[in-house]
């Protein structure tokens, strides 16, 4: 193989990744009014805009341009997080009104964002900044639903340990299947039961990884679900916002079927695979 051509194939594979990484970002990327989330990392982004004061002197103007900007991503942080899928049936705001404590941890968060790169100075005046908040953790932990009955009901029965039917985790390839992003989805079964979802999992593990983590790829789904995980092919999305997801009643079984099943999905160890 010539020096010549023994660079070219490594350009086309470099090109080849770049690509393919760039499409895995871009499944995992929701467009949204005023920015957007990133559900890989499980982040809102938006650019906070401010125009200078003109009554103000010159250097006064490029600080009120820079604050105005900060208040105004706040402003646009605030209405994309109210507007995120909770639940099946929910948003964030549905948890926002009905709890003052929820609504000041989500305000608060807000106003703890962070700026990612230096702001932009436009030649008018004008000052951008891009800024990030984090759905895990504080936001999260606070607009849950209840978690974690399924898991203490089981407690008080006999679980076997079988660790040669057990697996890692849990990926479900969702693909074809127009299932949306939410920060709390469940699987279910056909008959509609909660065979995975808040009901299983560690409230403390949740708020800080999320029920679910959404990949683009299997292999991307391994790092959550581990190397040996129970593989299921999604029948439909289900619920008014189209998040939750059926599969077939004999999968549905396995879930609980051992101790160490009980245990992975107590620790949220479950992928949702999407395109």
């Amino acid at each position: 193989m010539s020096v010549k051509f023994r660079v070219l194939f490594s350009g086309l594979i470099c090109l080849f990744l770049s690509s393919s990484l760039a499409f895995g970002q871009e499944a995992l990327m929701q467009e949204v009014a005023g920015g957007k989330i990133d559900w890989g990392d499980q982040l809102v982004i938006v650019t906070g805009i401010g125009a200078p004061n003109p009554r103000l002197s010159p250097a006064q103007q490029r600080t009120s341009a820079l604050t105005a900007a900060r208040i105004d991503a706040q402003r646009r942080l605030l209405e994309i997080i109210k507007g995120v899928t909770l639940t099946a049936e929910t948003v964030v705001n549905n948890s926002m009104v009905e709890s003052d404590i929820i609504r000041t941890t989500v305000e608060g968060t807000i106003r703890g964002f962070r700026q990612a790169g230096a702001p932009r100075y436009i030649e008018d005046g004008t000052v951008e900044i891009d800024v990030e908040v984090a759905l895990s953790g504080r936001i999260l932990g606070a607009v849950l639903p209840p978690t974690g009955s399924k898991q203490t009901e089981y407690e008080s029965k006999e679980i076997p340990s079988d660790p040669s039917n057990s697996y890692t985790g849990m990926i479900v390839d969702c693909r074809g299947l127009n299932v949306l992003f939410a920060l709390a989805p469940r699987v279910l079964n056909e008959l509609g039961e909660e065979v995975y979802g808040p009901d299983w999992v560690d409230r403390d593990v949740a708020a800080e990884t999320g029920v679910v983590g959404y990949y683009a790829s299997e292999e991307d789904c391994r790092t959550r679900a581990g190397n040996n995980p129970f593989m299921v092919k999604a029948m439909r999305s289900a619920g008014s916002n189209n998040c939750d997801v059926l599969i077939p009643n004999v999968d549905g079984t396995v879930l609980s079927s051992t101790e160490e099943n009980l245990i992975f999905m107590d620790q949220c160890k479950v992928a949702f695979w999407v395109d």
